[in-house]
């Protein structure tokens, strides 16, 4: 291939993966270029796609942007947890969002998002949003973090595991064998303070009630854990210093189950959807055209041909 185009294509791709936009309101981008992650293996199993770090010089001076952009919003999520600064704080009417000292930290969708030297307003976010490419959700959050008890949490203690490099990471105590990521698992752990000293609850979520069941009794084989099951989820205490506090931690532990019914379900109208609609009024508009004038044509050649016939009988008649 010619040197030249090597560099467009070269070129081209680095345009397509930027992240960062030229402008964002009042502020305008000095710099952007790639940044590595620390951990490639759990980069990787959060299946991570691109990071970007940028210089922006705005109304109050100059800010740094660094993005993170991984496959849907609970790999997001999991890096936000694995990733946030230890000296962050959780903004308690959020699931994932912590406020730095000068700037903050977030996970929005499939995206993790840290501002250094500035902290954007919420309409100032939302226009941020609709310029990120390959922005998506992929289903939304887990419900999992949301079972984690908020009474003696230890701050920025909460991670997300998706897989055996996370579980070695962070709950080493459990072996992979018990995980059950092969089954497409996933876990959220979190640490908690007793008088008894520190414990860590890992909660196990598996697709159904019957696989949780199977897991359970390998669970409870493990001699000194406290374990408890609620429906697909398993609750486990690896080895608590103080059985008691960790039953005590398991037992408001409890899942719930969400069914709708009759909900009505509007879909957003977009100007694709209309140009759709109308395109489809003109073809059922051909067709019944069509219709109309073929079985006219049939009508009228009928006629003819009665007409026809009729004439021919009659002249017969008249000469006899």
């Amino acid at each position: 291939m010619p040197r030249r185009l090597t560099v467009f294509f070269a070129l081209a791709a680095s345009a397509s993966a930027q992240i960062w936009p030229e402008t964002w309101g009042a502020s305008r981008r000095l710099d952007a270029s790639p940044i590595s992650v620390e951990d490639a293996a759990l980069w990787a199993e959060y299946q991570g796609e691109a990071a970007e770090r940028a210089t922006y010089s705005g109304p109050m001076g100059k800010f740094t942007a660094t993005a993170w952009r991984l496959n849907d919003a609970t790999s997001a999520l999991a890096f936000y947890q694995a990733s946030r600064p230890e000296k962050a704080i959780p903004v308690n009417s959020a699931l994932a969002v912590s406020l730095l000292p000068s700037g903050q930290i977030l996970a929005h969708d499939n995206y993790v998002l840290m501002f250094e030297g500035w902290r954007p307003l919420d309409n100032e976010m939302a226009a941020l949003y609709k310029a990120l490419p390959l922005i998506r959700s992929g289903g939304g959050l887990p419900p999992l973090p949301g079972y984690l008890p908020e009474k003696n949490k230890v701050r920025n203690s909460e991670r997300f595991l998706l897989g055996v490099t996370s579980l070695q990471k962070f709950l080493p105590e459990v072996p992979a064998a018990l995980a059950g990521f092969e089954d497409a698992a996933e876990a959220q752990i979190g640490r908690f303070q007793t008088p008894g000293g520190e414990l860590k609850l890992a909660l196990f979520y598996f697709h159904t009630p019957q696989l949780a069941r199977v897991r359970l009794k390998e669970f409870e084989k493990q001699p000194g854990w406290a374990v408890k099951r609620s429906g697909p989820m398993v609750a486990v205490i690896p080895s608590p210093p103080d059985f008691q506090a960790a039953q005590a931690l398991l037992k408001p532990l409890e899942w719930h189950a969400n069914f709708i019914w009759n909900e009505a379900y509007r879909p957003e109208v977009t100007a694709q959807d209309v140009g759709k609609m109308i395109i489809a009024i003109f073809e059922l508009a051909g067709v019944l055209l069509l219709v109309c004038v073929g079985g006219g044509l049939i009508v009228a050649f009928f006629v003819v041909w009665r007409r026809r016939r009729g004439g021919e009988e009659s002249s017969v008649l008249h000469l006899e």
